[in-house]
Parts: structure tokens; sequence; C-alpha cells
């Protein structure tokens, strides 16, 4: 699983490139085909057909699509293309509804955008992972090893290591908030502040739907060291629940459980 994380994780910080690049509209038929790939690409993941989701993989990936955890979806919707290069490559940004292993948010599946590279060869979209951008990490590029592989964990196909749980830990903890539960009666608000520790540029949003509840934040895009209120408010058929504020590109998960007293 930590594997299938650090996929998710490497491909968002790829995506977060991707929005500062061009967004020209591209000819119909390239935007159709390449759809269609992400399409099949994704829904062999949905059904567990990973072999079959090989062959739309590029031949330099792989090495690294073999030894690397295999995310298993329950469902995804292609939200956001974006084209470089002439239209020959393209980020796309994938909602995916999955299990994610992480404290707090175990007991039901969660929507996560999942970031990923496709290039054109010869004539067709292959799913494509840039090594380099593997070892840009929100702490740093990761150092080769001797043999090619980042130093700090063991070795991924394609010459790239998987984090030590030290560095994984690290990228989760990046954005804070001051509390983890609020208790709130029927008309009563609370408020929770998010920090950003980070370096770089965080988006954050609130995920989940509790019934009775309404959750807001005063800003979705946290620069280093900038703070956002997320103001929670229950009325009169308000019931317990959990909200999760998500992190992009880290895919950081905060659970903020609300209790109504």
């Amino acid at each position: 699983m930590l594997r299938s994380v650090v996929f998710f994780l490497s491909a968002g910080l790829c995506l977060a490139q991707a929005l500062n690049e061009s967004a020209d509209q591209p000819p119909p038929g390239v935007d159709q085909a390449l759809r269609a790939r992400i399409t099949e690409f994704f829904q062999d993941h949905v059904d567990g057909k990973f072999r079959q989701a090989e062959a739309l993989v590029a031949e330099d990936t792989k090495d690294y699509y073999y030894s690397t955890g295999k995310p298993k979806y329950l469902s995804f919707n292609i939200q956001q293309i974006t084209y470089s290069n002439s239209f020959t490559r393209a980020k796309a940004l994938v909602i995916c509804e999955m299990f994610v292993v992480m404290p707090g948010f175990t007991d039901k599946p969660l929507k996560v955008p999942i970031g990923s590279d496709w290039e054109l060869i010869d004539g067709q979209w292959y799913w494509h992972v840039d090594s380099d951008a593997l070892l840009k990490t929100p702490f740093g590029k990761m150092a080769a090893g001797p043999s090619g592989g980042a130093t700090g964990g063991a070795g991924a196909g394609g010459g790239i290591s998987i984090p030590t749980a030290e560095q994984m830990q690290y990228i989760f903890t990046q954005v804070k908030a001051d509390k983890q539960a609020v208790a709130l009666k029927p008309g009563e608000s609370a408020q929770v502040t998010i920090t950003n520790t980070a370096t770089g540029l965080m988006d954050i949003s609130v995920k989940g739907d509790v019934k009775g509840v309404d959750a807001k934040l005063d800003t979705a895009t946290l620069k280093s060291g900038a703070k956002a209120v997320l103001t929670i408010h229950a009325d009169a058929s308000a019931i317990p629940g959990k909200l999760v504020i998500l992190v992009e590109p880290t895919g950081q998960i905060i659970p903020i459980q609300v209790n109504i007293q």
C-alpha cells in the first residue's frame, strides 16, 4: 500500500506543474483518442485487470509499472486534461474513488485527485512516468544512488526508490489543523485553523457530506506559512459525522470529526 500511496503522490506532484502549462484546445480527434485511452486505463484499475492496463504503458515505464503497487479504484471521472509539446504530451487529472489507508479515514472510500502523464507514441497515447519527476518531492529532490535509484529507500523498478517512512510522514504532515474535532449544538458554529508549513503552495478543499452541517473555507490556496479558517456550522437537523480536508498536490488527508451535542 505504501507503493500505491507513492504512486498517486508522485503523479500529483507532476500534475501541479501542469497547471502552469499551455491550456490551448487540442484538435477534437486528439482529445477524443486520449480520453478513450485514459478511460480504458483507469477502468482496468477499477476491474483489477492490471495486465490489460500494461498494454497502455509506455515501454520506458513498464519496469516502474511492474514493480509499483497497483491502486484499486471503485470509480473514476476525468476532471481535466492539460496538453503540451504540440499536443503530443498531456497531464490528466482524474478524480478516483478509493479506500485510502490513512489514520482517521479507513472505514469508507474517498474521492481523491489522481494525476497521470500521457505521451503520444506512434499515433497512440501511453501512460508515461518521468523518472526524474518522481525524484522531486516536497522536501527536495531525492539523490540518485549508485545503481541509479534514489537514496533513502528500497529500490523500485526503473531506478526509482520508495521514500522512507520518515519521509512519507514528513509529506503528510506539512499542512496542519489546530484541532481534529469540534463539538457543536444545533445553531452553533466552530472554526478550525489550517496552516501550511511547507515551502511551496498548497491547495485545500473540504470533502465529505455531513447531514445538517455546513463547512466553508475562507481560502482554497495557501502560500508557505499562510493560514486558512474552516468554519463549521450545525443546523437543527445536524448529526455527527466526519469531514476531510484534502491537500493538493501531496494528497495529505486531514480528518475533522464533527460531534453534535
